[in-house]
């Protein structure tokens, strides 16, 4: 259902895109000497589009509803119908417009990247409700399994985890939020079939060699249609960024370096000033307030905390001490805006680790720590170090904003934290 409705709405919003083109630059659709010939480029377009759009993987479910590549994907596809069109207008000598050409594209990437959202909205309203998801089992059992089951069963997943396979646990025992061990790694066909299980998710750091091996070999060979995931470690995400070389026909695997490009750089530094003028003005009267508070108290304005900044440089994190007469860590923080201006923070970053501990191989030495980032979904400090190496090496300005518009998103919704956890405990105190 999912599918058959966005080949529609593509369908509509190519068509669309094309139409609106065509009037934006006045040229001949219905009614004119030229209109048959245009609906015959259109009629060519709409299949090319599709085409397009299917090639980037866009109609694939293990991509629906997952991340926000897919509006990357959405423009890659738009792109490959423009040159497709030019090409077809070269080939055949068509005397089409080329403003309407790039203009056309242009229109349609907007309003299918604009249907997909409008979709993906409402998809997670019926996620919620347990549409588009899919029953998953873990193999090997470990910390790092519990961890990754109470992420998937968040929604939002599209998985919903109902058990885990082990050598050494015994069937039938539970091990954390409530996960029970269904059997050993060899009845993963049995029990995926009983339990009606479409996604595998195998914790490799957690299963002996052989097992491993054996379910390698099965998810390569077996067409049953289980689909076998390995969920990548701290070690695994490092290896994301390798180039293959080769010495002699051996081939070698070369890692690169941990860090952003100087453009990735550039780009989010010029984030960081942005949003810290902006907060720092929106926020002038708030600070000013509290620090007249906390001196006419005799209380220390600022706290100072001595951490590790990039390239193992430390510096002195400012923030607020707890007792604020507005009770949010929002705005505890708010004094890191002039280590963010001092270029030691940014705003979106790796956690900020306290400075002359053990750091090697940490995400916080080759970038700015953050303010926010990924690491506030950790349980743990291994999961932590695994979503520090994945920013870094996923990292777009495009993540950047993902992630504060989640933060924004959650402590709206949030009745626990900040200002709202104040009024909900003062009303439970009236209510009493």
């Amino acid at each position: 259902m999912l599918i058959a409705s966005l080949v529609m709405a593509d369908l509509l919003a190519a068509l669309a895109g094309f139409t609106l083109a065509a009037w934006l630059t006045n040229q001949p659709v219905l009614g004119e000497q030229f209109s048959a010939r245009y609906w015959e480029v259109l009629l060519f377009l709409l299949p090319v589009a599709l085409a397009c759009f299917w090639s980037q993987g866009l109609y694939d479910r293990q991509l629906l509803l997952r991340g926000t590549r897919e509006y990357s994907r959405v423009i890659r596809g738009a792109a490959g119908g423009l040159l497709v069109l030019v090409l077809a207008t070269f080939a055949l000598r068509l005397p089409i417009s080329r403003q309407w050409t790039v203009l056309s594209w242009l229109l349609v990437a907007a309003l299918v990247g604009g249907l997909r959202f409008a979709i993906r909205r409402l998809a997670r309203r019926l996620d919620r409700k347990g549409w588009f998801v899919a029953n998953a089992i873990m193999v090997g059992a470990a910390v790092q399994t519990v961890a990754v089951a109470r992420q998937l069963n968040r929604p939002g997943s599209g998985m919903r985890v109902v058990g885990v396979l082990d050598d050494y646990q015994p069937v039938g025992r539970t091990i954390g939020d409530g996960l029970r061990v269904l059997g050993t790694p060899a009845a993963l066909r049995p029990v995926a079939a009983a339990r009606q299980v479409e996604e595998v998710i195998v914790i490799p750091n957690a299963l002996p060699w052989e097992t491993l091996q054996n379910l390698m070999a099965e998810a390569t060979t077996e067409a049953d249609g289980l689909r076998v995931h390995l969920s990548a470690g701290f070690y695994d995400l490092l290896t994301t960024g390798v180039s293959l070389s080769e010495r002699n026909r051996v081939p070698l695997l070369t890692l690169r370096r941990l860090r952003l490009t100087h453009g990735e750089e550039a780009a989010k530094r010029g984030l960081d000033l942005l949003l810290a003028i902006l907060l720092l003005a929106g926020f002038s009267p708030l600070l000013a307030l509290e620090s007249v508070r906390l001196r006419l108290k005799r209380l220390p304005v600022l706290e100072r905390t001595e951490v590790a900044g990039s390239e193992g440089r430390s510096f002195r994190l400012l923030a607020f001490p707890p007792d604020l007469a507005v009770r949010s860590e929002l705005v505890r923080k708010l004094p890191g805006l002039w280590n963010v201006l001092a270029g030691q923070l940014s705003i979106v970053g790796p956690r900020p680790l306290p400075a002359g501990g053990d750091l090697a191989g940490s995400a916080a030495l080759q970038i700015r720590p953050g303010l926010t980032g990924l690491w506030r979904q950790a349980e743990d400090h291994t999961q932590q170090d695994v979503l520090d190496v994945y920013y870094v090496r996923n990292y777009s300005l495009w993540l950047d904003l993902q992630i504060l518009f989640a933060r924004a998103l959650s402590r709206l919704r949030q009745p626990g934290s900040g200002w709202r956890r104040e009024i909900a405990a003062r009303r439970q105190v009236v209510d009493t």
